[in-house]
């Protein structure tokens, strides 16, 4: 089963992917809850959280994360992930305090700014600098793509999969192939 904020597993233990999104629109949203779908599908049990609904301190406890992050204007991060950023930013925070962490991120973003995808970019390096493990380089998803995000997207997501179940020590199961949320810039 999928939590989510809105369930009272939001915080139930024996989780083993915990999903997080910082949404302007709503895109970054349908998608992470896309994945956490699937991933439920798949026998992963999976907690997917808003970054402002999600108590950053405890970040060092979870070992796997899938990290949606939108970028804003000029290479802001979303409203819903100012907290969550700010607290990764702190000066006092050991190199290593993630370590026991391994990470994915995917990026929505126009590349007709200048910043394109800055927000997700910078979140992939942050991770890494504070001893995270990263599952493979960061997704970009691009507006201005004519094919829309949902290409880079399933592009991202297929490299994914392999990554998780290398993580969780064990095959997943099939999961019922479905389109992923369509963008709603």
């Amino acid at each position: 089963p999928v939590a989510t904020s809105r369930s009272p597993m939001a915080k139930a233990a024996g989780t083993e992917l915990l999903i997080l999104h910082g949404s302007q629109t709503g895109t970054a949203e349908a998608l992470s809850e896309s994945l956490a779908a699937t991933a439920s599908e798949r026998g992963v049990s999976v907690r997917c959280l808003s970054m402002d609904e999600y108590e950053v301190a405890e970040l060092p406890t979870e070992p796997l994360v899938v990290f949606f992050a939108s970028t804003t204007g000029e290479g802001e991060v979303p409203d819903p992930m100012r907290h969550f950023w700010r607290f990764l930013l702190r000066k006092d925070l050991p190199a290593a305090s993630l370590a026991a962490m391994s990470y994915a991120t995917f990026g929505l973003g126009d590349s007709s700014y200048p910043k394109f995808n800055y927000a997700a970019k910078r979140l992939h390096r942050r991770l890494a600098m504070l001893g995270a493990t990263p599952l493979g380089s960061c997704g970009l998803g691009d507006e201005q793509d004519g094919r829309g995000i949902e290409e880079a997207y399933a592009h991202w997501e297929e490299r994914l999969w392999p990554a998780l179940a290398h993580q969780l020590g064990r095959e997943l199961q099939p999961a019922r192939r479905c389109k992923p949320a369509r963008a709603r810039f």
